[in-house]
């Protein structure tokens, strides 16, 4: 599914042609995995769990991407990589613009650093089975750098998307497949509504995760009277919620987690426009959790602290005061295991 948060905004680095003289008011390119190690690093002490623990070190396994270019065509929902571009015709070319991205943006495509995930394995690590079989499905995963840290740990670690820039972005060869001892691989559709996409994810999946895609605002908006919902702006999963439901539980292994993190934003007041993303309570009740086979172990958890702690250590707060920037991002997660 899209994440059409307005997370945290990320200063991509610019892309600079090699052949082109460097320029002294220029910024100096950033080199992500190096970034990436000293978040990571950053971020060590808000942990306990090694799993946690473990996901963080992989950053040091990360391979420095190098920089790509994207056609795409929003308004058709087209996006193509380079390779695809180059076999297509001229006039099917016309219609699409490219797109530079730069190496910070394979890992965290404009949405903050793939790190803040640990935060859902921390979560789960209390709950996990001790016979883990390792194998993890991300709804709505949106970057690739979470999968290749849990790749590096022997996971398997599937992500299913909506975005097709996703799909063309991470389409050279080793982007998905083996990735250290696991396996990285992504799926582009709408799962579960799409029966294709539902045999090739398949089941048999230890923890099913969700961060800033399942969220109230996207599922069931409750605007304040007089407020108008943009629809354009809103998650369909494409089945009923029931059925939702019973697709997550029945891709879980006996036991299995689904674990929905969300971080927001603040609402706007009711003369202004509704953000769908500023709800991010559970679009379900506890009892359509019962119905649907699952222990509600957690749910709509405020965890607006570890966020705080974490965008702090991520420099995403720039500074301000704890109590002003509390005012900027507030934090819900439920955790459910499947009953049998």
């Amino acid at each position: 599914m899209p994440i059409r948060l307005a997370r945290v905004a990320v200063i991509l680095a610019a892309f600079v042609s090699p052949l082109a003289p460097a320029q002294p008011t220029d910024p100096a390119p950033i080199v992500i995995t190096e970034k990436l190690r000293a978040d990571a690093a950053a971020l060590a002490p808000l942990v306990t769990s090694e799993l946690a623990r473990d996901f963080l070190d992989a950053t040091s396994l990360l391979a420095e991407p190098a920089p790509r270019v994207v056609y795409r065509n929003r308004e058709k929902g087209l996006a193509v990589s380079q390779r695809v571009f180059d076999r297509m015709t001229t006039e099917e070319q016309a219609i699409l613009s490219p797109r530079q991205c730069p190496p910070q943006f394979y890992y965290e495509t404009g949405y903050g650093s793939p790190l803040v995930y640990v935060r859902l394995l921390e979560l789960a690590a209390p709950h996990a089975a001790r016979d883990e079989s390792r194998k993890l499905l991300d709804f709505g995963y949106g970057s690739i750098g979470q999968l290749h840290l849990l790749s590096h740990l022997g996971f398997e670690a599937h992500g299913v998307d909506v975005e097709p820039m996703l799909e063309a972005l991470y389409s050279e060869p080793a982007d998905t497949g083996p990735v250290g001892r696991g396996l990285a691989q992504i799926h582009t559709g709408q799962w579960p509504a799409e029966p294709a996409l539902r045999k090739s994810i398949g089941g048999g999946y230890s923890i099913i995760t969700s961060k800033n895609t399942l969220k109230a605002g996207y599922i069931h908006p409750t605007p304040p009277e007089g407020q108008v919902v943009d629809e354009r702006k809103l998650v369909k999963l494409g089945v009923s919620d029931a059925m939702f439901l019973k697709s997550v539980h029945d891709a879980l292994r006996p036991a299995g987690l689904f674990i929905i993190y969300n971080i927001c934003p603040p609402q706007n007041p009711p003369d202004k426009e509704y953000i769908p993303w500023a709800d991010g309570k559970s679009p379900w009740s506890r009892q359509e959790f019962n119905d649907a086979g699952f222990d509600v172990l957690a749910l709509d958890v405020d965890d607006q602290a570890w966020v705080l702690d974490c965008f702090e250590k991520l420099g995403y707060t720039d500074g301000k005061p704890r109590e002003q920037a509390a005012k900027d991002y507030f934090c819900w997660y439920t955790i459910l295991k499947r009953k049998d």
